[in-house]
C-alpha cells in the first residue's frame, strides 16, 4: 500500500509577506491549508521544510524573516525540517523520517520553484519516491530574465518532461490532487 506525505517547502515570513511578497503567495497559502487540512484528514504525514542562514543572517533560527507567515496553519502533530542549502533532503532528518513511517510518495510545494522546490523534487525522484509537485501551490519572486508566471510554468513543463532516474516528477494542480490523493479521507 502506498503512504503519502506532504512536503510544504520554505514557505516563510521572508518570502511570503510584505510588498515583496512572492507570486500569488497568499493564494498560494490557502491552497497548502487546503492540502494539508486534507493530508491530516487522511492521516498522512506534513512535513514543514524551513529554511535557515547563520545567526548574522536574513534566515536565522527564529528570527522573525525565519517564521511561517500567521495564514499558514500547521498542526501540533506536523513535523519540522531544518536546512541550510536548497535540497530539503541534504544533510537532514527528512528521508529517514519519510522511511521510518514507510511513506514512498510526496506531494510537494511551497518556494523557490526553480531552486528549493526543485532541488527536493529531484532529490525525492533520486530516492525513488513517486514525487508529485502540486503545480499551483509552487511559488517564486520575478527574476532579471523571466517573471515569476514563466518560471512557474517553465519549471512545471521541465517537470513533467524530463528524469533524472526514468521515473518522472509528476505535475498535478491541486483539485485533481485533493480529488485523487484525498477524496476517501472522512
Amino acid at each position: 500500500m502506498s503512504r503519502i506525505a506532504v512536503i510544504v517547502i520554505d514557505v516563510q515570513q521572508m518570502f511570503f509577506s510584505g510588498p515583496m511578497a512572492a507570486y500569488r503567495a497568499r493564494e498560494v497559502i490557502d491552497g497548502i491549508n487546503l492540502v494539508t487540512h486534507a493530508a491530516r484528514r487522511a492521516n498522512a504525514p506534513v512535513f514543514f521544510v524551513q529554511h535557515e542562514s547563520d545567526a548574522n543572517g536574513p534566515l536565522a533560527h527564529g528570527s522573525d524573516p525565519w517564521q511561517l507567515p500567521g495564514a499558514l496553519v500547521r498542526d501540533h502533530n506536523d513535523e519540522s525540517v531544518y536546512k541550510v542549502v536548497g535540497d530539503s533532503f541534504h544533510n537532514t532528518s527528512l528521508a529517514d523520517q519519510l522511511r521510518e513511517n514507510d511513506i514512498d510518495s510526496v506531494l510537494l510545494c511551497g518556494y523557490a520553484t526553480e531552486f528549493c522546490v526543485n532541488a527536493t523534487a529531484r532529490r525525492a525522484e533520486l530516492l525513488g519516491l513517486r514525487t508529485t509537485v502540486v503545480s499551483d501551490l509552487h511559488t517564486t519572486h520575478s527574476k532579471p530574465h523571466l517573471v515569476a508566471e514563466k518560471i512557474i510554468e517553465h519549471q512545471n513543463f521541465v517537470w513533467a518532461n524530463s528524469s533524472m532516474t526514468g521515473g518522472r516528477v509528476a505535475v498535478r494542480p491541486l483539485a485533481d490532487v485533493l480529488q485523487t490523493e484525498f477524496a476517501s479521507a472522512p
